[in-house]
């Protein structure tokens, strides 16, 4: 497709027409009414929208305009694959492009897409992923050795810690110790973005260096300012390479395909923010869930133990469906479009509703319940369930997703029991672009198995050898 038809699509938001000389329907309250309620309670919003005008209906979001809700299989299945040339990824992901870079991939479609996604293939691959889970194992350790026996834990903050710091040694290959303090504490407050920064481009003002945009963007550059002196001093060391994304990057970039250096940041601070808070939030409802739902613990124990990968899979994608960590993913028509007797002229914004797939009562019987048994012995169908997306922009992390949750949730089970610190189920809450369960997913710590350096196993009160 040719950059000036998406640079029109980026520019033209009309409302569409169709068989009612118009947009699907939709809520009638007011943009601003709509937008918080979406804001405070998407699952809950998209759900009740769904259960009340259908699959395809169309919201008012402040920020996004009217955007049209798409949540039945055949048409997703037509947006991220079958008519994939004619939306626009990059439009719909313009209002992050302040964090990601130009170059990240959430900001290319067609093929330049194509050809950032083919040098990333490489070091995202499952091979080359493998190399990573003998320091993953040790960065779990590392966290969990400090769970005493009796006290709560509050899951998300500790996976928040396990994946930063996965995806600055092991995926990064940072090995300075100031830079990686540094990153520790910027890091999140990187990733605990206010919301109406996303929202309202209005806001992103200097105000005289005070205000939710100025603190950002000096967190930005402090974090900008440690990945390029990463990137300077590993291409004056001209060392022998490494597994990790940098070193792979930097040699793809001796081939001759040359990847700058504001490229490099791009596709790290993608990783950083993106991907690593993704995977924090999956596993936290991964415990939130099998700690809550009977005999689904100690299945996965039991699975783990035998090393029996396929239930462990089965559990952490019902969990994935049952507790979506976003809701929709975006695209902008490019040209016209037709889907359910309506004509949607180009710059129609799409929310593709993957979780609204996922918790939809017409595929998944009982879709609020926990079930591992829904994907073992078999999965459900593609269409069914996209735990990554679909189509030519589906996640390139996917790989280090899973690997990544897999040793974390064997690192733990092996060595630790645990228990809900409260049985009711955590409600969803939003965090940034992360719906999390709203109290961290906490646990009680039963028994760790795994001494502290130069101490005895730790054991819970009349634990027995």
């Amino acid at each position: 497709m040719f950059a000036r038809d998406r640079r029109q699509a980026r520019q033209a938001r009309p409302a569409a027409r169709g068989r009612a000389g118009g947009l699907p329907p939709g809520p009638r309250l007011p943009a601003v009414v709509q937008t918080v309620l979406w804001a405070a309670a998407p699952t809950r919003f998209g759900r009740s929208c769904a259960e009340r005008y259908g699959p395809l209906f169309t919201a008012r979001i402040l920020g996004f305009g009217n955007v049209v809700y798409i949540c039945t299989p055949e048409g997703i299945r037509r947006i991220l694959r079958d008519d994939a040339d004619n939306f626009d990824a990059a439009a719909a992901n313009e209002s992050i492009k302040f964090v990601v870079g130009r170059h990240s991939l959430l900001m290319s479609d067609g093929h330049e897409h194509t050809a950032r996604r083919r040098v990333l293939i490489r070091p995202l691959h499952g091979g080359n992923v493998a190399e990573y889970v003998g320091l993953m194992e040790q960065i779990v350790e590392e966290e969990i050795r400090e769970w005493a026996p009796g006290s709560t834990v509050r899951l998300l903050d500790c996976f928040q810690r396990v994946t930063l710091e996965v995806m600055m040694r092991a995926v990064f290959g940072i090995t300075d110790s100031s830079r990686l303090e540094r990153l520790r504490v910027l890091v999140p407050r990187l990733l605990d973005i206010n919301p109406l920064i996303i929202l309202l481009p209005a806001i992103r003002r200097p105000f005289g260096g005070v205000g939710p945009w100025a603190r950002f963007q000096r967190l930005l550059a402090e974090v900008d300012e440690i990945i390029y002196a990463e990137i300077r001093d590993r291409r004056a060391s001209h060392g022998p390479g490494g597994k990790d994304v940098v070193s792979l990057l930097l040699a793809h970039d001796g081939d001759g395909d040359g990847v700058t250096d504001a490229e490099l940041r791009d596709h790290l601070v993608t990783l950083l923010t993106v991907g690593q808070e993704t995977t924090a939030t999956q596993l936290a409802w991964f415990f939130e869930r099998v700690t809550r739902t009977p005999g689904a613990l100690e299945r996965v124990v039991a699975a783990v133990r035998a090393g029996d990968w396929t239930v462990v899979d089965a559990a952490i994608h019902e969990a994935i469906r049952a507790r979506p960590t976003t809701m929709d993913i975006g695209r902008v028509a490019i040209g016209e479009w037709r889907e359910a007797g309506y004509v949607f002229p180009a710059g129609t914004m799409f929310a593709v509703s993957l979780g609204l797939l996922h918790l939809s009562p017409e595929l998944y019987e009982r879709p609020d319940a926990y079930s591992i048994d829904r994907f073992h012995p078999v999965e459900p169908s593609s269409a069914h369930f996209m735990p990554f997306g679909g189509g030519s922009h589906r996640c390139l992390g996917a790989s280090l997703a899973m690997v990544e949750m897999r040793t974390v949730i064997s690192g733990i089970l092996r060595h630790v029991r645990v228990e809900p610190r409260r049985r009711a189920a955590e409600r969803v809450r939003p965090k940034g672009p992360m719906l999390v369960p709203r109290r961290g997913a906490e646990v009680t710590i039963v028994e760790n198995r795994l001494p502290r350096q130069g101490s005895p196993a730790l054991r819970g009160p009349g634990d027995e050898r």
